[in-house]
């Protein structure tokens, strides 16, 4: 059966929430579409009323305490979507017919052709610039597993439990195992005989960083910029779309360590890179403040500390087949969010504050070539010239 599910009584903002959150509410929501003011969610008769009171409580978490009456808009900080696309066609379907992405399972590719060129160029490029923006700057390349002990430590199963996937495997027992060799995922109730997971996938790069300076001391004369690179992992349910959400992702990130006044000086410096993407390839995009997609019963406090404090910024680009933005670079000022639980102190016996600068390596990669298209000889001269200083074309 189809349910519809009214939204009118959400802003336009919490009612974009809402529909992101709603493959997160119940096993039994089948296809989900937004119509004006509503969610139309397709289910098992008899699982109406479960999936009608799980809507309820979702709405309740967002519109919920003293500030439902006082809502927030997000503010467009800079505006450059006057500018017009190269191209204004979908080149989504042309990258998978051309090769160029690959389906290798629901949310993850495999990519080649011009998609892995435009990938490797702005893989080069955010590398290069830390180093000389940063000349001090510490590079690490990041593993995807990290132990769920520090996932704890760092608050993310409060903020984001919708997002997080674990790592597991085999109990270490014969029988078990030799069942599974002979009969694998045929084997019946097999995957109740995983071990408790030790592990997360990690959602963003930048976690390792303040583990590893936990307990230590960052002088106020010395502060630390970090140049960190991994794949991610979210869980983002129904929510894939093209290349512009996916459930494994690269993610590379400038994070920086200091005083408050030394972390928006170097979040400054690294901005001069969107500035030179503007300049450089003409984008049609916006600078914006934003909030992350909290899990909704943690959503109102922390979405306003994150607007009032313009603690959260996008880079968002346009996707002119659509019309749509997807952040493709952000900027988050933590304060001393990850440096309390840390104990990440200065000189002067107080938690240091820490910020990250981080790059969506497929967005950007797709987002230009959304703008551009997918035939490097039809571009303009220099996107052209940029590209090809890191990749051959």
């Amino acid at each position: 059966m189809i349910f519809e599910y009214s939204l009118k009584d959400l802003n336009e903002e919490n009612q974009i929430f809402f529909y992101e959150m709603t493959p997160y509410i119940s096993t039994h929501v089948g296809r989900i579409e937004r119509k004006k003011d509503a969610v139309v969610i397709e289910l098992q008769e008899k699982f109406r009323e479960e999936v009608e009171s799980n809507c309820n409580r979702l709405k309740e978490m967002i519109t919920g305490g003293k500030l439902s009456n006082k809502e927030l808009p997000v503010k467009t900080l800079e505006d450059y979507t006057d500018r017009k696309p190269l191209n204004e066609t979908s080149v989504f379907e042309q990258l998978l017919a051309s090769g160029s992405v690959c389906e290798m399972a629901e949310g993850a590719y495999a990519y080649s052709g011009i998609f892995l060129k435009v990938y490797k160029y702005f893989i080069a490029k955010i590398s290069d610039f830390g180093y000389t923006a940063f000349p001090d700057i510490l590079e690490y390349d990041y593993p995807v597993l990290y132990p769920i002990t520090e996932y704890a430590e760092g608050g993310y199963f409060e903020s984001f439990p919708h997002y997080i996937m674990f790592q597991t495997v085999m109990k270490n027992d014969l029988d078990v195992l030799e069942r599974f060799s002979k009969e694998g995922v045929r084997a019946e109730n097999i995957f109740e005989e995983m071990k408790r997971p030790v592990n997360v996938m990690r959602h963003a790069a930048c976690a390792p960083v303040y583990r590893m300076l936990a307990n230590t001391t960052v002088e106020q004369d010395h502060p630390k910029s970090f140049l960190v690179s991994g794949k991610c992992f979210r869980n983002e349910s129904q929510n894939v779309t093209e290349l512009s959400r996916l459930d494994e992702f690269l993610m590379k990130e400038y994070v920086f360590v200091g005083t408050p006044e030394q972390c928006k000086e170097n979040v400054e410096k690294a901005k001069d890179l969107w500035k030179f993407w503007l300049k450089t390839f003409d984008i049609n995009s916006k600078l914006d403040t934003a909030n992350d997609s909290f899990f909704a019963s943690n959503y109102k406090k922390l979405k306003v500390f994150q607007i009032l404090g313009d603690s959260k910024q996008e880079f968002k680009w346009q996707l002119p087949a659509s019309g749509d933005y997807i952040s493709c670079s952000s900027v988050n000022f933590h304060r001393t969010h990850f440096s309390k639980p840390y104990r990440i102190m200065n000189d002067e016996g107080t938690c240091c504050y820490t910020a990250c600068f981080a790059f969506g390596i497929e967005r950007l990669a797709y987002a230009l070539l959304c703008q551009k298209g997918i035939d490097p000889d039809k571009w303009d001269e220099s996107t052209r010239e940029e590209i090809s200083q890191y990749v051959s074309l």
